[in-house]
């Protein structure tokens, strides 16, 4: 599965809030805080820098154009906040400099009960959408990054730093897009740093840095992802599957998806046909499933109870 900058389109003022049932996601950037209170299950998220482990009620906060990537043993379903620094920049424009450098609060924290029934707060006014409902979420949303600022560490970091990020983030994407445009034939490192005027061995370092693992891995991430779709949703033999999604061979197919997986691709498949279809729903979630409208209201009535 592609590596994307996702470019987040708000329904509201420079923000968006949405349940969301996540399997994996492949290592990906926004240029929005996030801010995320897991209802259930349990999730791991990988950073360049570090990896944390998520469980029932706990919250954290990824930094804008921060690469992240999520992964779950079962679906997870978190609630999701993403603001641009935007929305609050009139007034407190540091925003645009604050680095979050601890990102995760778990149960025994001061302030998580207050930060979780604010995240109700501003997903029932977007849901609902009463009259003027607007202000109040803005206030609210005001409210939890008040809290947040009290509650997890933080630093300002120069305006260098923040112009570097931001130029690193826009290579990043350009890159990202041309990888997942030719996933499926062979891509080398060395064509990609022609294309961007680097050297090899800069581009190497730079892949390495940006998202904690180098571009082989990455790449063979994307392509299980690929193939993981491929073999759950369609009838394509195993060689059909492998040339689709780039791997130069059979041999090269299993061992990667074995790696990624903990199954054969033969295995998985069929695994996934003698699962209940209960099971098999489960097993097709790819990258994320987000919830409707009236999905999202009665999932919020039922954690509101």
């Amino acid at each position: 599965m592609a590596t994307e900058f996702e470019v987040v389109s708000h329904k509201l003022t420079s923000f968006n809030i949405f349940f969301v049932n996540m399997l994996y996601r492949t290592p990906h950037i926004h240029k929005d805080f996030e801010v995320g209170l897991l209802l259930s299950g349990s999730i791991r998220i990988i950073y360049q820098d570090n990896v944390i482990d998520l469980h029932e009620n706990d919250i954290w906060i990824t930094n804008p154009f921060q690469s992240h990537e999520f992964s779950a043993q079962q679906p997870a379903l978190l609630l999701y906040l993403q603001v641009s620094p935007s929305f609050f920049s009139s007034y407190y424009p540091q925003i645009d400099n604050i680095n979050f450098s601890h990102r995760q609060l778990s149960t025994n924290d001061p302030g998580l009960h207050v930060l979780r029934d604010l995240m109700f707060e501003i997903a029932d006014l977007a849901f609902r959408q009463p009259q003027n409902y607007e202000f109040k979420a803005i206030g609210q949303i005001n409210m939890l990054f008040y809290h947040l600022m009290e509650s997890i560490p933080h630093e300002i970091i120069p305006e260098k730093e923040k112009n570097r990020n931001q130029h690193k983030a826009t290579q990043m994407r350009r890159i990202m897009n041309y990888i997942d445009s030719n996933y499926s034939q062979k891509l080398l490192l060395s064509e990609i740093a022609e294309r961007e005027n680097l050297t090899l061995s800069y581009l190497s370092h730079f892949f390495r840095s940006s998202f904690g693992m180098p571009f082989q891995t990455y790449l063979l991430k994307m392509r299980c992802e690929k193939a993981r779709k491929l073999l759950l949703t369609t009838n394509l033999s195993l060689l059909d599957i492998c040339i689709t999604c780039g791997f130069s061979d059979m041999k090269y197919f299993n061992r990667g998806f074995q790696e990624q997986y903990g199954y054969s691709p033969r295995e998985y498949r069929t695994t996934f046909e003698d699962e209940k279809l209960e099971m098999q729903q489960v097993s097709m979630l790819t990258t994320q499933d987000i919830l409707s409208k009236n999905a999202s209201l009665a999932t919020l009535a039922r954690y509101q109870e």
